[in-house]
């Protein structure tokens, strides 16, 4: 009896066992008839347009476990196993023993929640795929969570592609700050003699000769910032990122310290609204604010004091916060949309407006790089509006 009682929570619902003349005999004759009503059930004709062909035919491997973190089902078994050997197990039965705290927290965070969650699993077996994407979502009864359900979607060759990226990066990282440095060195020399001639023969140079040299100083002064900007760009793509639990206002205040100089010299008028909280990287965030919000108080029209907003607004049933910055300034033609982000792309002439043309391509990479976008709308001489869109919380690390 004990092996029909396995075989039938395995599913295999055609297994039968012997009813002898004992005082267990009822008790077997109760479960072959529990198993010819399952049986019953189940041969009920399946819609072949249905939902549950869909599930039978999937690449993704799907599972059923319910509150108590055990395997219900799924739609078909793991490599080398049979259904006898999965179903009525622990989830964690197969996880990898160093995974089981990160899985467990994962699950009972949808149980708890009943939020979905989404992380990586390299599976212990030496046969079937090297690694799986996973997917967990909730099971509702009503109000209550009575389970969770799990997709381990084959990205065995996505990963081996990541992983050579991520070598890449660092290869790449490795050689911009060597190559930053070994740019850097000449550059302050050459500023370094500049300002000596211009002190040492200040009596000997012309105005002519004054001119040359504050120029050769700009130049390097411009060719330095470039090569930082270029620097922070390589890093954002290049460097694994901490996300934690960031608080936007807080750092939209702290963003508006550093620019106070800029926004007392040109009389702004600055509105911060109430910013979400929001899992992200924190040095990047107040990155990305520094870049839109000191672009507002750069690119403004002569005569006229900036008026600068920055709001949030948060979308609850997709968990995605809006933030837009908010300018009265030149503005651009929305033909360049496509333009503005990349990097080097640069709208007006060095002349009246500095920078090197990096500033909104960081932030869009900034963007992406939490798994959000970056738009804008702009009229020319009425201002622009640069619209962020990022995760309120992040599913897994990037």
């Amino acid at each position: 009896m004990l092996e029909l009682i396995s075989r039938l929570a395995a599913n295999e619902l055609q297994a039968r066992c012997r009813v002898g003349e004992g005082p267990l005999a009822p008790i077997a004759a109760a479960l072959n008839n529990l198993a010819a009503a399952m049986d019953a059930r189940r041969t009920v004709p399946v819609d072949p347009f249905g939902a549950e062909v869909l599930v039978a035919q999937s690449p993704v491997m799907m599972m059923v476990c319910d509150a108590d973190e055990r395997i219900r089902y799924m739609n078909y078994t793991i490599p080398g196993l049979t259904p006898a050997e999965v179903v009525g197990k622990s989830f964690y039965h197969f996880t990898p023993p160093e995974d089981v705290e990160m899985v467990r927290s994962y699950a009972r965070r949808v149980l708890a929640t009943g939020e979905p969650v989404a992380y990586e699993h390299r599976p212990t077996r030496p046969i079937g795929p090297e690694w799986y994407g996973v997917q967990m979502g909730p099971i509702r009864s009503g109000e209550q969570v009575i389970g969770f359900t799990v997709s381990l979607r084959d990205i065995t060759e996505q990963k081996k592609t990541q992983l050579r990226l991520e070598q890449s990066n660092r290869e790449l990282e490795s050689f911009a700050s060597v190559a930053s440095h070994d740019l850097q060195e000449p550059l302050r020399k050459i500023q370094t003699f500049s300002e000596r001639l211009r002190v040492a023969y200040a009596g000997v140079l012309g105005p002519e000769g004054r001119d040359h040299l504050e120029r050769l100083n700009n130049a390097a002064a411009r060719m330095r910032k470039l090569i930082d900007d270029l620097l922070s760009y390589s890093r954002i793509s290049s460097k694994a990122q901490t996300f934690l639990l960031v608080n936007l206002t807080d750092t939209a205040r702290g963003v508006l310290g550093d620019l106070e100089t800029a926004i007392e010299r040109s009389g702004a008028s600055v509105t911060i609204g109430e910013l979400p909280a929001i899992e992200a990287s924190p040095m990047q965030m107040r990155q990305l604010l520094q870049n839109l919000l000191s672009n507002a108080l750069k690119f403004s029209r002569d005569g006229v004091a900036p008026v600068i907003s920055l709001q949030a607004t948060v979308h609850l049933e997709t968990r995605l916060c809006e933030l837009r910055v908010e300018d009265n300034g030149i503005g651009f033609d929305e033909k360049y949309l496509d333009r503005i982000f990349d990097v080097f792309q640069r709208l007006h002439g060095r002349g009246k407006y500095e920078g090197t043309g990096i500033g909104l391509a960081i932030c869009r990479k900034i963007a992406e790089r939490h798994g959000g976008s970056i738009r804008a709308q702009s009229t020319p001489g009425q201002g622009s509006t640069f619209i962020v869109t990022l995760p309120l919380r992040q599913l897994g690390p990037r």
